[in-house]
């Protein structure tokens, strides 16, 4: 009874922490305030923030579309970008990037082995480029230096783990000591070998351009939705390198969508530019709700819409199951699970 009580428990710890942040902020910056903030806004300008989202969604989509092109995916740039839109349905399930393989798994075949290091690769390099976007934010507030520096250890860390054969072969020496880990040996050096073709190609290199171009756009979507609450000295520099920096705490979190921290860390860094608490943390939620909005309704509108063509029946509960079957199968093989795109067929 305890064990499928902490089972379950465990499932809501993400989203219990995510209510705590999101309270603590409002409780900061007084309810009044951030309604008043609200009340006041100009909406209209939303449309821009959205406008924004979307080209930002389309770029990182034929980014990852360069990358399918080191595994040999028989993708065209359309199928990439039609996939890539349909896995921003599990922008809030944890791990919700494992969708996106499992999607091409059922379209194409292709082994979810194989698929994920372009998902790994993309998001190192993007979790990479937004450090240097993130630098003017931290003048304002010197803490946010050290969160900065936990982050590249991070995707750096990562990286060389998977990439540099010689610290994997003496972690995986270390694992065949352990007879829990014994039979995912061979899997995890799979894993790696796929990920060094994909990380050392030109794809890799070339396309980190419009993961930037992509950075940008946020940025201007974020100065756009502080502009709606009439935050008016905070520039289009300044507002992406708060994105970016929210971005990289957002990530450290390993909160669903970064909810709570990514919100806690803008407002925070904004009123030390010395914006007023209650049009930071409007502006920054506004962002965040289209953001996280446009990208989860537009990934279940491609589902829906495409679901023949797609061979799937989409279902929130498939959906997660289906999830948490690829991070499975990408950590212990194949025999770790049954396929997870059965959860979504019908």
């Amino acid at each position: 009874m305890l064990t499928a009580g902490w089972t379950r428990l465990r499932a809501w710890l993400p989203w219990i922490a995510v209510l705590v942040l999101l309270a603590l902020l409002v409780q900061a910056v007084h309810p009044a305030a951030l309604w008043a903030a609200l009340r006041h806004a100009r909406l209209w300008l939303l449309l821009p923030v959205l406008g924004c989202g979307l080209a930002g969604l389309v770029l990182r989509s034929v980014r990852w579309h360069l990358l399918l092109q080191t595994i040999a995916a028989p993708n065209t740039l359309w199928d990439s970008i039609l996939l890539f839109t349909a896995a921003q349905a599990a922008v809030l399930v944890p791990g919700g990037q494992f969708l996106l393989p499992v999607l091409q798994r059922s379209e194409y075949g292709t082994l979810i082995r194989r698929s994920v290091p372009t998902i790994l690769v993309q998001e190192l390099i993007f979790g990479l480029l937004v450090l240097p976007a993130a630098l003017p934010g931290v003048p304002p507030y010197h803490p946010a230096g050290w969160m900065l520096l936990a982050a590249f250890l991070f995707n750096a860390g990562t990286g060389v783990f998977l990439l540099q054969r010689r610290v994997l072969r003496w972690a995986l020496r270390l694992a065949e000591r352990l007879p829990a880990l014994r039979g995912h040996v061979h899997d995890m050096a799979e894993l790696q070998e796929h990920f060094a073709t994909v990380v050392g190609s030109r794809e890799a290199l070339w396309g980190s351009v419009l993961d930037m171009a992509a950075i940008g756009l946020a940025g201007l979507g974020f100065y756009l939705a502080l502009r709606a609450v009439g935050a008016s000295g905070v520039g289009w520099v300044e507002s992406t390198a708060i994105y970016a920096l929210g971005s990289a705490v957002g990530t450290l979190s390993m909160l669903p969508g970064g909810l709570g921290a990514n919100e806690d860390i803008s407002t925070l860094v904004l009123s030390r530019l010395g914006l007023a608490t209650g049009p930071a943390a409007a502006g920054t939620l506004l962002f965040r709700v289209v953001n996280l909005v446009m990208g989860t309704a537009v990934g279940w509108a491609v589902l829906i819409l495409c679901r023949e063509r797609l061979r799937i029946h989409p279902s929130v509960g498939g959906l997660i199951k289906a999830v948490e079957g690829a991070e499975k199968r990408t950590v212990e093989g194949p025999a770790a699970t049954e396929p997870p795109e059965r959860h979504l067929q019908q």
